[in-house]
């Protein structure tokens, strides 16, 4: 509320209000003043901010979570982003895209791929080199067991004909 529609109630209320006017008038200018305050703060801190020149980390977000959405949703509807015309067909003009919130997934998931690949010396971006592959160093993992190695092992000298 302006300082003038504050008055203004105030006229039209001065037959109910027991308080003094003048208190009751420097309340208002008080709880407006501290407003005005909030608002001039919260607007310097945003020029600030972009001031700064802070960016998105492009590479944030890369992880298995997001690499189980984009699955699903390529499950569903392949590619979610390929746009459609108004009969439903995927078509090369301009349409509506089969899903747009799995669309931004395989755009993110797409970035992410790119992600991993960026050469990141000396720590100078956020990037998870493990994105959509957290899963193969486990499998790799599994064949250097003594399991995989004796088995090797019985195969190679068998082979060799040291009769096993």
């Amino acid at each position: 509320a302006s300082f003038n529609e504050v008055l203004c109630q105030q006229k039209a209320t001065r037959t109910t209000n027991t308080a003094p006017k003048s208190s009751k008038t420097k309340q208002n200018i008080a709880t407006m003043g501290r407003s005005y305050l909030i608002i001039t703060w919260a607007l310097c801190c945003v020029q600030h901010i972009l001031a700064l020149g802070i960016q998105q980390d492009p590479c944030a977000g890369c992880d298995e979570t997001l690499s189980l959405a984009y699955q699903a949703c390529a499950k569903t509807y392949g590619n979610p982003c390929a746009e459609t015309n108004e009969a439903g067909i995927v078509s090369k003009g301009a349409g509506t895209k089969k899903d747009v919130s799995c669309c931004l997934k395989k755009e993110k998931h797409d970035r992410c791929l790119q992600c991993k690949t960026m050469d990141c010396q000396y720590a100078t971006c956020n990037v998870n080199k493990k994105y959509y592959s957290e899963r193969s160093s486990v499998v790799d993992a599994k064949t250097k067991t003594k399991e995989a190695y004796a088995e090797h092992d019985a195969k190679a000298m068998k082979a060799a004909g040291w009769g096993l």
